[in-house]
């Protein structure tokens, strides 16, 4: 099976000429993250991946991450937040009053992929929480926010996630990704969507918690490839259980024959750093070696110095997995 490479496509690559030399470089397929701009708004950017496609004389895959059951901190002005102070969260940080809702005294609450660790103290009049800032950092706006411990129970999909599937076909869309995928009815509620639509894209199921990793089994069958999505993963679990975690879900996934995809912070260094680290160029071999059927870039793409850079060094580390597979007959 040959192996897949995804960007992300984002400020730091939207134009023809930077996507043409993705392509060339050797990237497979790019995604487009939705929780930061419909199908609609992003026109121009779709416009300028089909026009590096034809220029480069390869297709690519358009893979659309739905928004689902993210949660996101709301617009705000950039906020230093310091460890041990007490901030307002739903006011200071703005939240959908739904995410308050669910916030219980003692709940920790990770933000900016765990950068940011906040802890509930006291119900605020209105929707709102006093809470400790237990690791601080800067908090910009309409970051990831993940409750500890909680168990996710609405749609796997949004109502803008239903307009973006309108709209699927007309911008070229191939693949569809599921975040937060904690069961088997998760898909088949997406799968009733696309039937409903006529739209034949390939699904990919994001296992982000706790639940997606104990109901893998029930998952599989019903997805086309699995994403171990390390970011909101790493959040749910910690990050000191995330690598038996993510080990155990490839050995799960090779075991059953089902495809599966590694992403978050592959390169991370090279968001902004021409160079990766080490310990990065071993993550990403090994990754390859080791069977995954997909590689995925994320910040080094969409936001980063380097976006061409990043999408070279990832296909040259992915060639060189294939060389020593081949070498020693793997």
């Amino acid at each position: 099976m040959k192996l897949e490479l995804f960007g992300t496509l984002g400020p730091a690559c939207h134009d023809t000429r930077t996507l043409q030399a993705m392509i060339e470089t050797g990237m497979t397929g790019l995604r487009l993250n939705l929780s930061h701009g419909s199908l609609k708004e992003r026109a121009d950017w779709i416009d300028s991946l089909h026009q590096a496609q034809t220029a480069a004389g390869k297709p690519v895959d358009l893979l659309i991450d739905m928004k689902g059951r993210e949660l996101r901190t709301g617009d705000m002005p950039a906020l230093t937040l310091e460890t041990g102070a007490t901030v307002a969260l739903g006011s200071r940080i703005p939240l959908d009053p739904r995410i308050t809702s669910r916030i219980t005294p003692g709940m920790r609450i990770l933000l900016d992929d765990g950068a940011i660790i906040l802890q509930a103290r006291t119900l605020l009049p209105g929707s709102g929480w006093t809470c400790e800032v237990l690791q601080g950092g800067l908090l910009e706006s309409r970051k990831s926010l993940s409750l500890e411990n909680l168990d996710q129970q609405d749609s796997p999909l949004c109502p803008e996630d239903m307009d973006n599937l309108d709209a699927a076909a007309a911008c070229g869309v191939t693949a569809l990704m599921v975040p937060f995928v904690q069961s088997g009815q998760d898909l088949r509620a997406v799968r009733q969507e696309l039937v409903k639509r006529k739209l034949d894209l390939k699904l990919y199921a994001k296992i982000e918690n706790e639940q997606g990793c104990r109901n893998l089994e029930e998952i599989m069958p019903l997805a086309d490839v699995i994403v171990i999505a390390r970011g909101d993963l790493g959040q749910n679990l910690g990050l000191i259980r995330l690598p038996a975690a993510q080990l155990d879900l490839e050995t799960r996934c090779r075991k059953a024959g089902k495809p599966y995809m590694v992403v978050t912070q592959l390169l991370a260094s090279m968001t902004e750093s021409p160079v990766c680290t080490r310990a990065e160029a071993n993550d990403v071999f090994r990754a390859a070696l080791e069977g995954a059927s997909s590689l995925m870039l994320t910040n080094e793409t969409a936001a980063g110095r380097w976006p061409v850079k990043a999408m070279e060094t990832l296909c040259a580390l992915a060639r060189q997995a294939e060389e020593y597979r081949q070498h020693h007959r793997l």
